[in-house]
């Protein structure tokens, strides 16, 4: 198997996976040839014929050449476009990746290296999820599908522990995000350190159930 880096599009290609360039097939000009043999179908009879007469058959021992052509089945990049990696170099490349670099191409070759700071908008998004991940997890921990499906129960009277439990969660989000919305203020002003998205959510309001 050959493994090749495709610069254009930083992408990996081998040929188990996307096919050799060329394969080996029979050559369709080859002209099987003939030997001649004993008629099997022979009978002797009385007279002066006592062999049996030869007959011209395909020589059975004979196979055609093989000649290499272009594989149809095959996607790679034109070869122009690719360069030749190790098998080592392709998992120490995935390997690096594993542990948070990203691969890129330098000057044509792939290269782990760190990835680039996130922007304030991608650490924001970064962080409101955290905060929205952490407030459906507690919801189920509390027997409900999500945030949003306890807070249903807010404005529903028929049972009084859901109704409850809505209204406590519907509380309990306003502050978690009121909370959430002047920190990320505070971060993007730099007034404090800036901390992970783990530790923002353990700063959050405390949730507290009426019937707990």
């Amino acid at each position: 198997m050959s493994i090749y880096f495709h610069e254009k599009t930083a992408g990996f290609y081998d040929t188990r996976a996307h096919g050799e360039r060329t394969i080996l097939v029979a050559d369709p000009k080859w002209k099987h040839p003939m030997i001649s043999i004993p008629d099997p179908s022979w009978m002797a009879v009385e007279g002066p014929m006592l062999k049996p007469p030869m007959i011209r058959v395909k020589d059975p021992k004979a196979a055609p050449p093989s000649i290499e052509v272009s594989n149809p089945a095959c996607s790679l990049p034109p070869a122009s476009e690719m360069l030749e990696i190790s098998l080592g170099e392709y998992q120490a490349l995935f390997a690096a990746q594993a542990l948070g670099k990203v691969i890129q191409a330098v000057k044509g070759r792939p290269v782990a290296i760190d990835p680039p700071p996130l922007t304030w908008e991608q650490r924001k998004a970064e962080y409101m999820a955290g905060v929205q991940a952490f407030l459906d997890k507690t919801a189920k921990a509390a027997g409900y599908n999500d945030l949003k499906d306890v807070i249903t129960y807010a404005d529903e009277p028929s049972v009084p522990k859901f109704q409850a439990d809505g209204v406590a969660f519907r509380t309990w989000r306003s502050l978690c995000w009121a909370y959430c919305y002047d920190q990320l203020a505070v971060i993007e002003q730099g007034k404090r350190k800036t901390p992970t998205s783990a530790e923002l959510v353990a700063e959050l309001p405390v949730l507290v159930l009426p019937n707990a």
